[in-house]
């Protein structure tokens, strides 16, 4: 018996062994060895909890327990599990008093041997936190992600006296290996990486370039350009006059914080960034109070702005909860020199607190905070790198989002001019350079498109257009303005939001992880005006004329005073569309008709992704990019049928699919940005119509971030697409359609639209679709062809004899932002886990497993009235379009009313037997208009032809690639530099031309 009751005490004891130590009560004391020096439980500084260990000593010391365990991997708190690597990790809080010239060791034990270990400069003064990877440690350390079982913690000192204090130690915890940082007190860690690639971390080398930074004197000019600066970012910061100071609310958000000062202490709750990946244990810690630095910096922000409107009481009770504030935010250890374990993705979070400290200012100098706190801010935000080589300067659209325009607004916390002025010509000499780039891993490339992630990603750029236009109107002429190639690249990307955007948004196939959510520009008038009022790129006019086109377009009716000024002052029109644009940075198209309707084409290859899907965004996201079409009208995305509630994520109009189960439809990873093997996937334009295809491939390829490895989808879904606009109409091609899926059916889908009333019929040639449910399967009908109107008048006329089925019913779906396997549901899902709506949809089926299933179909977009009224007459009687070929060779249809051809070539050099071109050598989009005796031809080699440079992964900018285009006849054409040789072999013509960037290659012909 006793033996027994021993072994359960023993267990018991084990099992409460801490993980994380707060120091909350004295007994802890008793697991704590200690030599020459001493040890207590002290309220005087304090994170979580109530209380911290003091450590004092006065000669050689050292303390020391065992009493702590380790966490598992699976008890971490790992947002992607397993998915990144990960590694052992000690977390731990060191408060200083006093800054000493001295180092502490912090150290693990194995059976009384001392196994890694690593020091701490003691050169600093308040809180720090840091996360030491046990790989990245001295002495006998694990390889990276090897677990740890250590038995003894020990912190040794040969300094002769100090005082510290310790607090929330997590002896050891699996960490994402992407996120500990380095900073001045433990400046080894990633000492094997090129810091720099993570522009988010702040460098040492970087901040000393501004304390080593020496300024030439500057003119009186100079200084006024300085002061102009100042007052057009502090009116930017003013909140309208309408808003009024409550006082009592501004105490209340201020004290809700917890912040106060006892005995020249500022004491509150820990200030984190990124708190949730710490492991947390309420037992030991108490309640996890914790000020988020987002929230801080809101309601310190809050308060500057309030500053300079009230009265003499108020602004003295502001001063002092912002002087407070400020106290509070350096002594938790968000000061130059320390980066608080990580701070990745900080500028996410920093904005409303560096806005804050801009506007305070003088208050902060009044107090003397000011250098401590440009110190701070400069250090955050990395404000040196603008001084370094410019061979290290890469853009990136994070960067210009949530850095490019603080770092402006942070040069002023500088109180010296002449290094005001020096940091601002830097400042210029950055932007200028990085806006420029379009050969980088990120950034706006030749096309337009705002690439980040590997793909075409507007919301990413949205933060770009945003703030960079605020930067460019503020400098614009002056001696510090943005020059005229990065103005010029930036206005192409910014500008074409408005010719990709339908009026205001940008449709599904580019939302990234945020589908079906009303993504768009409508919020950004401001920086469209402030880009039309700063001036074209080369500083010679006032006024840039396209923006201001763009303007009056898009927010003329709201503002009538700047779009009179534009129009009867200036002279300037409302900006023309272009019938049909290709992005193939995006692999995307836009064919459009005017501002009535825009129709959406995205595909994905080996470049591009299929999408974005995050482990709490956009769970169900696998086919917005299967060859779909999305069709919107003026009253853009929810206007035209899409909307979140009910939305079958199987259903995206277009897409070909293995339609799945919602639960298998989710991924088992947390993490994919799917592309294919297939480099094909783009389109080419000419005169106003054009062409896209790509080759569907689900069966292999690569992830655009996280695993290095090989990936694809088990039904190995494949298949040749191709969308042919001309006109008024669109012709969607499929042809070699097969999955080895023999469980769930191969679909492509015609329409998924929100019905905006139940009871709203569909028109089909079954007759009217009036109940709800209906499930109706279009049969033929003599001679006649299937066809259906949508409930917002896009009319689908069916070439091909599939089986085609319409539906009328409620249904049920669930939040992208919510996973049915592991039930994480992200905040900005509100809680909203499962959705309904009624719809209408439409699609052909291909049965189970097909192989070489086919379709075509016609789209007629929006028709009005009168045409959905005689739509099957309309289609039946429309002879303007031929589809000569549909084969696993090419895609071939003729458009009678311009004479144009469009061939989407899948296979090089097979005879085409249709029209002027007889043959390619590599497979590509062409488009001949043919008129008598010349042609026009419009080229793409959709090949990006990106270098890689380790497995499955790219460089991401197109390099050169050749095409021979062999016509029937002899044409001789006039030179251009990309047409590299025209030569003639047995009465045909063989065209040689270098391609790039999958931009369309237009030239014309002339018969010999």
């Amino acid at each position: 018996m006793i033996f027994i009751f021993f072994s359960v005490v023993t267990v018991y004891a084990q099992e409460k062994l801490p993980a994380v130590e707060s120091f909350e009560s004295k007994t802890i004391l008793n697991f704590y060895n200690q030599s020459a020096g001493d040890l207590s439980i002290s309220k005087k500084h304090k994170r979580y909890g109530n209380s911290s260990l003091k450590w004092s000593w006065n000669q050689q010391s050292s303390f020391g327990t065992a009493h702590f365990k380790t966490v598992s991997m699976e008890e971490s708190p790992l947002a992607y599990g397993s998915y990144f690597p990960a590694s052992p990790t000690l977390n731990i809080s060191i408060y200083n008093e006093k800054a000493i010239n001295d180092t502490i060791t912090i150290s693990f034990e194995k059976d009384g041997v001392q196994q890694v270990y690593f020091d701490v400069e003691l050169s600093f003064k308040g809180w720090r936190r840091v996360w030491v990877p046990f790989y990245e440690m001295y002495g006998n350390a694990p390889k990276k992600g090897e677990p740890v079982d250590y038995d003894y913690f020990k912190v040794t000192t040969t300094s002769s006296q100090g005082e510290l204090f310790f607090d929330d130690i997590v002896f050891s915890q699996y960490q994402d290996d992407r996120h500990q940082y380095p900073d001045e007190i433990v400046p080894f860690i990633k000492k094997d990486k090129k810091l720099r690639e993570d522009f988010w971390m702040p460098l040492a080398s970087n901040f000393n370039r501004i304390k080593n930074l020496e300024a030439a004197p500057i003119s009186v000019a100079t200084r006024l350009e300085l002061n102009k600066f100042q007052e057009i970012i502090t009116q930017d910061l003013t909140v309208p006059a309408k808003y009024k100071t409550y006082i009592n609310s501004l105490k209340s958000d201020f004290d809700e914080m917890g912040i106060y000062e006892k005995d020249g202490v500022v004491l509150g709750p820990p200030l984190t960034v990124y708190e949730e990946q710490e492991f947390f244990d309420e037992n030991q810690q108490g309640k996890r109070r914790y000020n988020d630095v987002k929230k801080f910096g809101a309601i310190m922000r809050k308060l500057s702005h309030f500053h300079d409107r009230s009265s003499l009481e108020e602004t003295r009770e502001i001063e002092s909860m912002f002087v407070l504030g400020t106290k509070y935010f350096l002594d938790q250890g968000w000061q130059a020199g320390s980066n608080g374990g990580t701070r990745h993705h900080v500028g996410y979070f920093v904005r409303g607190i560096a806005e804050g400290f801009y506007t305070m200012r003088k208050v902060l100098y009044q107090a003397g905070l000011l250098k401590e706190v440009a110190d701070s801010m400069h250090w955050l935000f990395n404000l040196g790198m603008l001084l370094d080589d410019e061979s290290t300067f890469h853009v990136n659209i994070d960067y210009l989002n949530t850095q490019s325009y603080y770092h402006l607004m942070l040069i002023f916390l500088e109180e010296n001019q002449e290094k005001q002025a020096a940091l601002l010509k830097a400042y210029s000499n950055y932007m200028s350079a990085i806006l420029a780039q379009q050969n980088e891993p990120r950034g706006f490339k030749v096309d337009g498109t705002s690439w980040h992630h590997n793909g075409h990603y507007p919301a990413y750029g949205f933060g770009a257009f945003q703030n960079v236009p605020k930067v460019i109107k503020t400098l614009s002429r002056t001696r510090f303005r943005v020059r005229t190639e990065g103005h010029q690249n930036f206005k192409n990307a910014f500008l074409k939001t408005s010719e990709y955007c339908q009026i205001f948004n940008w449709g599904f196939g580019n939302a990234g992880r945020h589908p079906i959510e009303n993504n768009g520009i409508e919020s950004l008038r401001p920086q469209y005006l402030m880009m039309a009022q700063a001036g074209n790129p080369r500083g010679n006019s006032k006024i840039d004329q396209e923006f201001a086109a763009a303007y009056i377009r898009l927010w003329g009716e709201e503002d009538v005073l700047n779009s009179s000024i534009f129009k009867d002052i200036e002279g300037i029109k409302e900006q023309e569309l272009k019938s049909y644009i290709t992005m193939p940075y995006a692999a995307t198209a836009i064919h459009r008709k005017n501002d009535d309707w825009a129709a959406i084409v995205k595909g994905y290859n080996k470049y591009v992704w299929a999408s974005e899907i995050y482990v709490d965004e956009n769970r169900y996201g696998r086919y917005p990019s299967n060859g779909t079409i999305q069709l919107l009208n003026n009253k853009g995305e929810s206007g035209s049928g899409f909307k979140q509630d009910g939305w079958d994520w199987n259903r995206y109009p277009g897409a070909t699919v293995i339609y799945l189960p919602f639960k298998e439809l989710e991924p088992s990873k947390p993490l994919v940005m799917f592309r294919s093997d297939e480099t094909f996937a783009g389109a080419t334009e000419l005169n106003g119509n054009g062409v896209f295809g790509m080759i569907l491939n689900e069966g292999s390829g690569s992830n655009a971030d996280g695993e290095n490895t090989k990936n694809g989808y088990p039904g190995k879904l494949k298949a040749k697409k191709s969308v042919f606009s001309f006109g008024d109409k669109m012709i969607a091609i499929g042809s070699n359609i097969s999955s080895i899926d023999s469980i769930n059916a191969t679909q492509t889908n015609l329409f998924q639209t929100f019905l905006p009333e139940a009871k709203k019929v569909l028109y089909s040639s079954e007759g009217k679709i009036k109940k709800i449910p209906s499930l109706i399967k279009l049969s033929e009908v003599s001679a006649k062809k299937k066809w259906v109107i949508d409930p917002y008048g896009n009319g689908y006329y069916l070439l091909s004899q599939n089986d085609t089925y319409i539906q009328k019913k409620e249904q049920q779906s669930y939040h992208n932002k919510y996973s049915i396997n592991t039930g994480k549901m992200n905040a900005k899902g509100k809680g909203v886990k499962e959705t309904e709506g009624d719809y209408a949809t439409g699609w052909i089926d291909h049965g189970l497993a097909p192989n070489n299933a086919s379709y075509q179909y016609v789209i007629y977009p929006f028709l009005d009235e009168k045409s959905q009224n005689k739509f099957e007459e309309k289609a039946e009687k429309d002879t303007s379009y031929s589809v000569l070929r549909a084969d696993e060779v090419a895609h071939i249809v003729t458009y009678k009313t311009t004479n144009t051809t469009g061939y989407v070539v899948f296979e090089a050099d097979k005879d085409l037997n249709n029209g002027v071109l007889k043959q390619v050598s590599e497979p590509c989009l062409i488009m001949i208009d043919d008129v008598q005796n010349k042609i026009e031809i419009s080229a793409v080699q959709p090949d990006l032809n990106f270098e890689e440079y380790e497995k499955y992964r790219y460089r991401n900018y197109s390099r050169s690639v050749s095409v021979a285009i062999t016509l029937n006849g002899k044409w001789q054409s006039e030179h251009l530099n990309f047409i590299k040789s025209i030569t003639y072999k047995k009465g045909n013509t063989v065209v040689l031309l270098e391609c790039i960037d999958g931009l369309p290659r237009k030239f014309s012909m002339k018969k010999m």
